[in-house]
């Protein structure tokens, strides 16, 4: 009679050690799912970083032959205009229509006439400014949108790197609840189980609240 009260006074322990055990397997997967998240957000965003910094690279590169090209145009066209505004103030126009009609370029001999047409009290001493609308500056221009572009790659890439070590940072808590989560389905007193499972739940709803906030920067949705 003895023995069947003993195994009946030992079901309610059997059972709410079972359920402890099947609440910490749940959390052990919980777990495991953000570690996998993690993960993949990590290593995804860290090829970001790399296509991102290497566009940058290839972007500004660009950018800077445009600017070479600019700056040679600019000289070259400047120098034409200097041997062609000595001719006209020497009162040499064979020279200077020479100049004008043979070395000079479509674009540039447009921004002359318009520069000649000025007033010559007001007009601008030369026919390199921005209030000429022939004169074409669409070479510094296209550099200063290619600089920018840049810019922005090198951004994400920053963006993308700081967006990394916070999920490296989150893969390595939840991992310490991994760990807390195994110790306890290990341990044999009950009490051991239910501190090592609560801290272990601790560690795990701040990573679920870390993964929702950080979201999904790597665009898996």
């Amino acid at each position: 009679m003895s023995e069947k009260l003993d195994t009946d006074s030992s079901k309610p322990n059997t059972s709410s050690k079972d359920r402890l055990e099947f609440v910490i397997a749940v959390m052990l997967g919980l777990a495991a799912i953000i570690t996998a998240w993690t993960a993949f957000q990590s290593t995804q965003l860290g090829d970001k970083v790399q296509e991102s910094f290497s566009e940058g690279i290839r972007t500004s590169d660009q950018a800077s032959q445009e600017y070479n090209t600019a700056l040679a145009t600019d000289n070259q066209s400047q120098a034409i205009f200097l041997e062609y505004a000595k001719a006209a103030v020497a009162g040499d126009e064979v020279t200077a229509a020479y100049i004008k009609d043979t070395l000079m370029t479509p674009e540039l001999a447009a921004a002359v006439e318009w520069w000649i047409e000025q007033p010559e009290e007001t007009g601008p001493e030369s026919p390199f400014v921005e209030e000429n609308p022939n004169w074409d500056d669409s070479s510094w221009v296209a550099a200063e949108e290619l600089d920018v572009k840049a810019q922005e790659y090198f951004d994400a890439a920053k963006k993308a790197d700081t967006d990394g070590d916070r999920f490296d940072l989150l893969q390595v808590i939840v991992t310490l609840s991994l760990f807390l989560f195994g110790v306890a389905s290990l341990a044999r007193q009950q009490k051991i189980q239910i501190g090592l499972a609560a801290l272990g739940g601790v560690v795990l709803v701040y990573s679920i609240v870390m993964t929702i906030v950080l979201g999904d920067p790597a665009g898996f949705f």
